[in-house]
């Protein structure tokens, strides 16, 4: 009996020892061939263009090509269900934003979970929203001017969203309630046009990401009010925060990440994450980020997964509270 079980012990161990080895050795000769991070957006955006600024820095820390692919469409929802039913070997890469988080509390059909169905990477940046209006139209110089506006004449002032459900028509439905603002939603197919309808004088106002809107507001054609988040934006140095204007509920910033799909294997997980903490580290990448009004910082991915569940709360909150529905 004894010599039996010293042999099943042996060939345990033995077997043990080979899937060892085997992971090592897939950790590293991974990667062999190039690596796909999928974008859910169209091409020459702002996260289009900041995800091929993580497709480079990525591909020269693991020795390897890593290209661009865009799936564009639905809000983000058909890259984000491509990526999570995507082979989990690490070859398949995606960019994330909170985003993800939004479409699934209004679409709770998608296929994918923000917090089940993706490995996390890594955590690229964020960007706050920023309170807009055209000075041609609108005189206000604060926050408070243009607040003591619309309360002023209800009903009768807009603002230019990105979308139905859109996170720039959330947030803004989210100042008009801590507010108790009347003031009416006009959509557009995207935050380029819903800049645009600004610019014109479509609308009176937007709150949005600057995404390229920062030349438009430092020579003066777009003036910001305010902004998102805890500290000001380096890219907007002289544009206050809502808080620090004595206005709360208006803290969340919009994230994006680099993620896999579930079911990662840990060697090449711990590769990839490890890679990825290379390029955040680097300044001159931050500096690239920075100048695109994207906030880099110092996030590992377990905290960046409690920040996704946290959101994961605070945006079915909002979302109830302001009663936005996509019927």
């Amino acid at each position: 009996m004894n010599r039996v079980f010293t042999r099943l012990v042996r060939r345990a161990l033995l077997g043990l020892t080979m899937i060892m080895a085997a992971n090592a050795a897939c950790a590293q000769s991974f990667p062999d061939h190039p690596i796909e991070i999928i974008v859910p957006y169209a091409p020459g955006g702002l996260l289009d263009v900041a995800a091929r600024l993580a497709a480079d820095a990525l591909g020269k820390e693991l020795h390897q090509a890593v290209v661009v692919k865009n799936y564009a469409g639905a809000g983000g929802t058909i890259g984000a269900a491509r990526l999570a039913k995507a082979q989990p070997d690490g070859y398949t890469l995606g960019l994330g934003s909170f985003g993800m988080v939004i479409n699934k509390v209004l679409r709770p059909e998608v296929d994918y979970d923000p917090l089940k169905s993706f490995t996390t990477i890594g955590y690229l940046g964020d960007q706050a929203f920023v309170l807009m209006v055209n000075p041609q139209k609108i005189q206000a110089r604060n926050t408070a001017e243009l607040i003591d506006l619309i309360r002023a004449h209800p009903g009768q002032y807009t603002y230019a969203s990105g979308g139905v459900g859109a996170p720039s028509h959330v947030m803004a439905e989210q100042l008009s309630i801590v507010q108790k603002l009347d003031v009416v939603h006009i959509p557009y197919q995207g935050q380029n046009p819903a800049i645009l309808a600004l610019l014109s004088g479509e609308v009176d106002f937007s709150l949005q990401t600057v995404a390229g809107s920062e030349d438009l507001i430092h020579t003066g054609r777009i003036r910001a009010l305010a902004s998102t988040g805890k500290k000001r934006l380096t890219a907007l140095p002289q544009v206050p925060t809502f808080s620090e204007q004595g206005i709360g509920g208006l803290e969340p910033e919009s994230w994006l990440g680099i993620f896999a799909p579930a079911g990662l294997s840990d060697t090449v997980r711990q590769r990839l994450q490890d890679a990825w903490a290379n390029v955040v580290a680097n300044l001159a990448f931050r500096d690239a980020l920075a100048k695109r009004a994207i906030e880099s910082r110092d996030i590992t991915p377990t905290q960046f997964n409690a920040m996704i569940a946290s959101d994961k709360i605070y945006w079915t909150d909002v979302v109830k509270r302001t009663g936005i529905t996509l019927k």
